[in-house]
């Protein structure tokens, strides 16, 4: 988590991981989550995470499901390249948080 953890809407992340028990698991793109904090109530700022994350192999995710929480299974994280293009995708997201405009 970015910001300040306890604070009522002072913290921000792009997902959310659930174990699977057996299941492989997901993440949970918390799109319904960011549309209420800065920089990413800008939805075409959501839509650019939304891009990059079904830049994974193997998601697809619908730009309708912008103002939602959709999820991706975990396993995917097992293909070539793809745990790469998610942590390239979090420091993306880092950076658009730390860089935002604070005025």
């Amino acid at each position: 988590m970015l910001g300040a953890a306890g604070l009522p809407g002072a913290g921000i992340w792009p997902l959310v991981l659930y174990p699977g028990g057996g299941r492989g698991g997901s993440a949970e793109v918390v799109f319904q989550y960011l549309a209420t904090r800065e920089p990413f109530t800008d939805r075409p700022l959501r839509a650019e995470l939304l891009g990059r994350v079904n830049g994974l192999d193997g998601v697809d995710i619908p730009e309708g499901k912008l103002d939602l929480r959709p999820n991706f299974r975990l396993a995917l994280l097992e293909k070539d390249g793809n745990r790469d293009a998610l942590a390239e995708t979090l420091t993306w997201f880092r950076d658009r948080w730390i860089g935002r405009d604070m005025s």
